[in-house]
């Protein structure tokens, strides 16, 4: 299994990317295991994070997957699992 810390495809640490985007969204400093729903992140919110992830590692995530995986690592997780 990868790991969600190593480098994708030259296009980085994907925990750090994606705790990047949503520290970004959030406005705030978020753990890599803390949910989404708890920082009380909307839908439209969600949709940002999906977005932005994709754009940068390609068409990795939808929105149904993030509710059903809704933390950093479990984002990293997905987007590593892709290129692995």
């Amino acid at each position: 299994m990868t790991q969600p810390n190593a480098t994708v495809s030259g296009l980085g640490d994907p925990t750090a990317v994606v705790r990047s985007i949503v520290n970004e969204i959030a406005g705030t400093e978020v753990e890599p295991e803390q949910s989404f729903f708890d920082l009380g992140l909307d839908s439209i919110q969600l949709m940002d994070i999906c977005n932005r992830i994709n754009e940068r590692y390609g068409e990795v995530i939808d929105l149904f997957l993030l509710f059903e995986n809704p933390t950093i690592d479990e984002c990293a997780a997905i987007v590593a699992a892709h290129h692995g």
